[in-house]
């Protein structure tokens, strides 16, 4: 294939990306547009927390504080090592319910088990998951319900915003927020209600309606997989039932990770497994990633070096441009560093290794996070 065709197939993926993004920041709603009304039905926020000792009373104090009218806070110290517990007795009041984790069971990774005795032990008819490194403005709750009820979904989940405090995490956080608002066309994933490849979701922030986790069989039916999150939206998917997404970075923050190594294994855990364990759909993602960010660049650095720009450079130059401009458009819509446009092929390559990584360690059976070995799944080629 020319290099000519090569810069102008990339040309118009990139412009399909740039359109895309556009869709999706019509579609995808600012939470806080949305206004708190009647009725307003009981919510348990459940907080699984495993050695997060130095993020859980931020956590804890931001949602003690919602102005919501009826809402519990369950925390799960999930066998923490540190003083976990002692800092939500310390930190929470009369909404927050301390809850002693059981022993992990076989089958079952750490999050899934902690999640699934968080749902046995709500009272309420929603169920409001979130993690213990996240901050919530005080009408997170109100509005999440709000937009629940408005859009009639069974489950809301959130883009979210980030707080970033080295060049590691930021050349790896962005990634994800990033890729759902170029790569997934939201209006089709709504219109494809069965489609389960068509969906996101942030375990950050998951209110559903408990019928409607029940119906799907809970974290029990996604007790194995790595990306819960994105597994029980395939389930909701699946079941014929509503989900919707939303742009809380206004209203809900949080530090993912601390530096490059925590943040490297905390994605090295989820970017094989939201491939679903396929090896050859993950190479050729990973593969044309890399080439839509270098190729470009390359190409436009090997054109200056003549004296015209061949028809192929002035492709990959208008590319280099779109793909500033797709990154600035999502940062600015996401509250992330606009410098991020400069730094696109960073964060790509920085992904790409992670997934590389992901993809050897799930072949190993290595794949872990916090201190325990995920459940070993099987690799297909397709």
């Amino acid at each position: 294939m020319s290099p000519i065709v090569d810069s102008w197939r990339i040309l118009l993926f990139v412009a399909v990306q740039l359109a895309i993004a556009a869709l999706n920041l019509r579609a995808v709603p600012l939470l806080s547009r949305f206004r708190p009304s009647s009725p307003q039905p009981r919510v348990s926020i459940l907080v699984p927390a495993r050695n997060e000792q130095g993020s859980i009373a931020a956590c804890v104090s931001s949602l003690v504080a919602q102005s919501y009218p009826d809402f519990e806070v369950l925390v799960l110290d999930d066998d923490s090592a540190d003083g976990t517990a002692a800092v939500v007795r310390d930190t929470g009041g009369t909404p927050v319910r301390l809850v002693h984790g059981q022993p992990l069971p076989e089958g079952w990774n750490g999050k899934p088990w902690a999640c699934h005795q968080l749902a046995a032990t709500a009272t309420g008819e929603l169920l409001f998951f979130t993690d213990a490194d996240t901050r919530h403005q005080p009408e997170t709750l109100a509005r999440a319900v709000a937009a629940l009820q408005s859009t009639k979904a069974d489950l809301l989940t959130a883009i979210t915003g980030l707080e970033i405090g080295s060049v590691g995490e930021l050349v790896t956080v962005p990634f994800p927020a990033w890729s759902i608002l170029t790569l997934l066309p939201v209006p089709l994933a709504y219109w494809l209600r069965k489609n389960r490849a068509l969906v996101a979701a942030n375990g950050k922030f998951l209110l559903m309606r408990r019928e409607a986790y029940e119906q799907v069989g809970g974290h029990a039916a996604v007790r194995d997989h790595a990306t819960e999150d994105m597994e029980l939206a395939r389930h909701i998917k699946k079941a014929g039932l509503r989900w919707r997404l939303v742009n809380a970075t206004d209203l809900v923050t949080a530090r993912m990770y601390r530096g490059w190594c925590e943040a490297r294994r905390g994605f090295a855990k989820n970017y094989f497994a939201l491939f679903n364990y396929r090896l050859l759909v993950a190479l050729f993602v990973w593969s044309w990633l890399m080439l839509i960010a270098w190729h470009p660049l390359v190409t436009v650095l090997s054109g200056m070096m003549r004296t015209s720009l061949p028809g192929s450079s002035v492709a990959a130059l208008v590319t280099v441009g779109l793909n500033c401009l797709l990154w600035l458009l999502v940062a600015t819509a996401t509250g992330m560093p606009k410098r991020l446009c400069c730094l696109y092929p960073v964060v790509i390559t920085a992904s790409v290794l992670i997934g590389l990584e992901a993809i050897v360690r799930a072949l190993a059976g290595k794949a872990t996070w916090k201190d325990r070995t995920l459940v070993r799944r099987k690799v297909r080629l397709l």
